[in-house]
């Protein structure tokens, strides 16, 4: 009885992930440390936590699509170096000391905060009708994200929703739309590559997949709304204050 409690807990968990990746980012502060409770090492659990993060953004993707949110030429444009820099970020996951790791994860959700706490708020709530052009900078910027999401995929929505509304200048609702898009490409090119590699625990893993896809139909209806605009940004600082001080405790 037991182990069907925990199978549950995992679904849970997996909804709990794919409505707050869909929403705002940072689900897989959710999912990875309940794949790390049930005893998977934590190489397999960052690789098992695609499964989840994939679901979740196809349920989410397919919800913003049906509404038209999603402006498809620009996200296939910035699939491409994103898709490069996640295959680099897979190659060399395996290499990198834990250490490092943990320190990279603090600096990146320290800049994260920074930037939601100066800007975020503000482009949220207030409407955007023009968008800048991609550039090199642009491309660049999404390699490195790429690179960021096949390490480890934590916050990697967080950086690319803030770049698309930060450095392209694109509306909350339809950068939302579009990190979807381009959270669940990079996450199948990053889960293919794991699972040919033998990193994925399957099974915890749709447990998983089972809640997020459920979240992230959930997410999308709400994130679609206006009034995702005013939550966004409070259910945002509130995760990335938690895993801050989470990391920096563990780190201690």
């Amino acid at each position: 009885m037991s182990d069907y409690w925990g199978y549950l807990l995992l679904v849970l968990a997996g909804f709990a992930g794919g409505f707050l990746n869909t929403v705002v980012s940072s689900g897989s502060a959710v999912t990875l440390p309940a794949l790390i409770s049930f005893g998977l090492l934590p190489n397999i659990a960052n690789a098992t936590n695609r499964i989840p993060v994939f679901v979740g953004f196809l349920a989410s993707t397919y919800q913003f699509h049906s509404k038209n949110l999603i402006n498809w030429k620009k996200t296939l444009t910035l699939s491409i170096p994103l898709i490069v820099g996640t295959i680099i970020g897979v190659l060399i996951v395996e290499d990198l000391p834990v250490i490092y790791v943990n320190t990279i994860i603090i600096i990146a959700l320290l800049v994260s905060f920074s930037l939601a706490i100066y800007k975020f708020k503000h482009l949220t709530i207030k409407k955007v009708s023009s968008h800048s052009k991609i550039t090199i900078v642009t491309y660049l910027l999404f390699c490195l994200l790429g690179l960021w999401g096949g390490i480890i995929v934590l916050d990697t929505a967080t950086f690319i929703l803030l770049s698309l509304l930060l450095h392209l200048g694109i509306d909350f609702i339809e950068a939302n739309a579009m990190k979807s898009a381009l959270c669940l490409i990079f996450s199948f090119v990053s889960l293919c590559l794991f699972a040919f590699n033998g990193h994925v625990n399957w099974f915890f893993g749709g447990c998983l997949a089972v809640g997020s896809f459920l979240g992230g139909y959930v997410g999308s209806k709400f994130a679609s709304m206006e009034t995702s605009r005013v939550w966004a940004f409070a259910i945002l600082i509130t995760l990335l204050s938690i895993e801050i001080i989470l990391l920096i405790y563990k780190s201690l």
